[in-house]
């Protein structure tokens, strides 16, 4: 495995003397403010997936408390995040912000693409048991938490929707896989329960803080 000492040979060095992997790799990834996986990783530096792994292990280590950020696996890759010590006084700085926050219609309507993806419409509304949840969809692919998935082969072709990399990111997941099981709740509303579980990693208003309609949005 190739050490820093190694790297730092190199004929253009990675980073000024006095710096390291670790460092580099939070520079990177704060400077970057998104989700880095792997493979983006080793076109930036050049270097092998074993090394950058360590320097991963080694950052990870050096971002204990008292430090203000912590590296978080989410969504296939690494991006930076406020420690939890410190979210109350984070969210002070983002309470004007609304973006982060849904109304439970767009809860329950994001819970069922989660665990039932890819899904239709006219599928989210049978399992809602309303008449309709086209806004809330609608709503949740404008803040990109969902996408277009393909048209379903059936009678109209209506399209199907899947959640994206941002909802992992918000979530704080790895993959789906690591969506809490449904069987671990109650009988009614089994999507929504599991997904309230769940804390975004930034403090962002957060999904479930502060829950409240948006002026003119139906609550179906």
């Amino acid at each position: 495995m190739t050490d820093d000492t190694e790297i730092f040979q190199e004929s253009e060095p990675l980073w000024e003397a006095g710096g390291d992997l670790p460092g580099a790799l939070e520079a990177v990834l704060v400077a970057s403010g998104e989700v880095l996986d792997m493979a983006r990783l080793r076109e930036l530096t050049g270097l092998g997936e074993g090394t950058l792994r360590l320097g991963l292990e080694k950052l990870a280590e050096r971002l204990q408390p008292p430090r203000g950020l912590r590296l978080l696996e989410v969504g296939g890759g690494w991006r930076m995040a406020a420690a939890p010590e410190y979210q109350a006084m984070i969210s002070r700085l983002v309470t004007i912000t609304r973006s982060g926050k849904l109304t439970p219609a767009q809860i329950e309507t994001l819970a069922i693409i989660a665990y039932r993806q890819p899904v239709t419409i006219p599928e989210i509304n049978e399992l809602r048991g309303v008449t309709s949840c086209s806004t809330q969809v609608k709503s949740l692919a404008e803040r990109e938490l969902i996408t277009p998935a393909g048209r379903k082969a059936v009678v109209g072709r209506p399209m199907m929707w899947a959640t994206t990399m941002k909802f992992l990111v918000h979530f704080g997941l790895r993959g789906l896989n690591d969506l809490p099981r449904l069987g671990d709740f109650g009988e009614a509303n089994l999507e929504a329960l599991a997904l309230a579980r769940l804390e975004p990693p930034l403090p962002e208003g957060g999904l479930f803080d502060g829950v409240e309609d948006e002026p003119g949005e139906s609550d179906d």
